[in-house]
């Protein structure tokens, strides 16, 4: 990423055609293998067109290492085409971000003494932890699989939900494979 990448700059993005920034969030996040919380830098940008300056509007976010301002002659042409397409270039402004949730796929060891509501009426008490809080947790209970037997806790951090640059998980669903 270009160290000076900010809100509302014209860029490339993960995702083919011509993105435009509209959120960028620090993370400092804990790190499930090294045990270490490890700075990283999360940009969300809306697609406007597509390669072929098609009508494309999109929404992603992705590491700041796939993202890129525009060159000047592909600035030029995007500023050409704004120019010539003001109505579409209206309804891109108008057009609303869907939140980008993460989701954190825990492996947990089946139960042998409850079922599955019964496990899930359990971890819905996980509610607004950090990864290294979640993970703790799990591990605790006994219920963190060791291997990638059992079934799957997913938990999720919804838009992407952060604190002091930690991401905040919620248990969301069971499920049994």
């Amino acid at each position: 990423m270009d160290d000076n990448i900010k809100v509302g700059d014209w860029v490339r993005s993960y995702g083919s055609g011509i993105w435009r920034v509209h959120r960028i969030l620090e993370l400092n996040d804990f790190d499930i293998q090294s045990q270490t919380n490890k700075p990283r830098t999360v940009v969300f940008s809306s697609r406007f067109v597509n390669d072929a300056y098609k009508r494309s509007f999109a929404t992603e976010c992705c590491d700041s290492a796939f993202v890129y301002h525009l060159q000047q002659a592909e600035r030029d042409e995007l500023d050409s085409f704004i120019n010539q397409n003001i109505d579409l270039y209206t309804k891109f402004n108008a057009y609303k971000p869907k939140p980008i949730n993460v989701i954190y796929n825990a492996k947990i060891n089946i139960p042998v003494s409850k079922s599955k509501s019964e496990l899930e009426d359990f971890l819905i008490s996980y509610q607004s932890l950090f990864l290294e809080q979640l993970f703790c947790q799990l591990h605790s209970s006994g219920l963190a699989s060791s291997d990638n037997k059992g079934w799957t806790a997913q938990f999720v951090a919804k838009d992407h939900e952060a604190v002091d640059g930690k991401l905040v998980y919620s248990f969301s669903t069971l499920l049994t494979f």
